[in-house]
């Protein structure tokens, strides 16, 4: 095999891990933002809730406040009857607490339905928190991992570089301009397809024809895969990659 083709392999392997790390550095900042969401959301639920309990609380210290004034009114109408000397003020005071004892009932039950509100939404509340928590800590670790990666994406390329300095020199400038050309094109990144004894293309997968699989494996020259671009690699003569 040429060496142009074995180093083709080599370079190759190194710009996909270089673009794993590009790609992370998208990746991995879109999946910060979704674990603070969910966080956030949680978070959200649980002050809903809250503010819900704390309305219910005002709402029922109103009530109870209308509740003791409709009994003080209703103790001094019953007080009048004792008053009373003719048949019209009885009826007119007798109505005046008949309302009074509507009004008190109606709050009363109103302050039932609240109490029982109430009661449902500290449970509620207290569901939620347990929740919150939770995904908290099921997500706090892997952002703050994802962070760490984050910060290291940078040297971790750098480093990767390093290693492509040392190869891409070792390749005819034309072999490395169609690779780049052919690579720039590929939405997976990849430039090289190492055929096996499966006689097909790694990158597209399609069936060699018999003499086109003839040539590739004896590997002394360029051949291109008439389907998908990619440069075809005998892989039972590169170290390192055994035919499947």
């Amino acid at each position: 095999m040429i060496p142009d083709l074995e180093n083709l392999v080599k370079l190759q392997e190194i710009d996909l891990k270089i673009k794993e790390q590009e790609d992370a550095k998208e990746q991995y900042p879109v999946a910060v933002k979704d674990f603070l969401g969910q966080i956030a959301q949680a978070e959200d639920d649980k002050s809903v809730i809250a503010a819900k309990l704390e309305r219910l609380s005002a709402d029922t210290e109103k009530l109870n406040s209308q509740i003791v004034k409709l009994r003080e009114n209703l103790s001094k109408s019953e007080e009048k009857l004792n008053t009373i000397k003719t048949n019209r003020e009885y009826d007119a005071v007798h109505a005046e607490i008949e309302t009074q004892k509507e009004m008190l009932s109606t709050a009363e039950n109103k302050r039932e339905v609240l109490e029982t509100e109430t009661v449902n939404n500290r449970v509620a509340l207290e569901e939620t928190e347990t929740e919150c928590e939770r995904i908290k800590s099921e997500l706090q670790p892997q952002i703050d991992d994802l962070n760490a990666k984050i910060e290291a994406i940078d040297s971790n390329i750098a480093e990767i570089v390093k290693e492509k300095d040392v190869v891409s020199p070792n390749i005819n400038p034309y072999t490395m301009r169609t690779y780049d050309s052919i690579r720039t094109k590929s939405k997976s990144g990849k430039a090289v397809a190492v055929v096996r004894d499966s006689k097909t293309c790694t990158t597209c997968f399609m069936v060699l024809r018999p003499q086109l699989f003839s040539e590739i494996r004896k590997g002394d020259r360029f051949i291109i895969c008439e389907n998908c671009g990619s440069m075809l690699v005998w892989g039972g003569t590169v170290p390192g990659l055994v035919p499947a």
